[in-house]
């Protein structure tokens, strides 16, 4: 069974899924994994595989057009789950379980934007003026009451 999954975004593999077990070869030639019918995708483009059972390593196999990892070209880089990988017009998002989506989840991605309360404060403002016209329309009465008391 295997633990990867290459989830297909767009191009000719939208809603495709290809799971993997220790390596995955992606390009044109019929001996590939997935295999990609599309202009200026190499036979052999792109290779994902697995180094000591946790972690995930893609390579560019010298394609001549590219491999983009979370829009930016690469040639070797560690994956992560939720990595966004495009050869071409097409894009896959990688499913990894265990493995922490590390250009995602950064400690600065997740700390606490800081405080709540000039954001608690604006709906607070906005929540009683609402309030406060809403009686006026059906009471307006009251609005004679307010200008008696000043």
């Amino acid at each position: 069974m295997s633990h990867y999954k290459l989830k297909g975004t767009s191009g000719s593999v939208i809603n495709k899924s290809f799971p993997f077990g220790g390596s995955i070869v992606l390009g044109s030639s019929p001996d590939c994994d997935v295999q990609l019918d599309e202009p200026g995708v190499s036979p052999r483009h792109a290779e994902i595989c697995l180094l000591d059972g946790n972690a995930l390593l893609l390579k560019d196999l010298d394609s001549g057009t590219g491999t983009l990892l979370n829009g930016e070209p690469v040639i070797e880089t560690l994956l992560g789950s939720g990595d966004e990988i495009r050869i071409g017009t097409c894009r896959w998002m990688l499913q990894a379980p265990g493995l922490r989506p590390e250009r995602i989840l950064t400690d600065d991605a997740v700390k606490s934007s800081g405080s709540q309360w000039p954001r608690v404060l604006v709906w607070t403002i906005l929540a009683a003026s609402a309030a406060g016209v809403a009686v006026l329309k059906w009471k307006p009465e009251w609005l004679d009451l307010i200008r008696s008391i000043y």
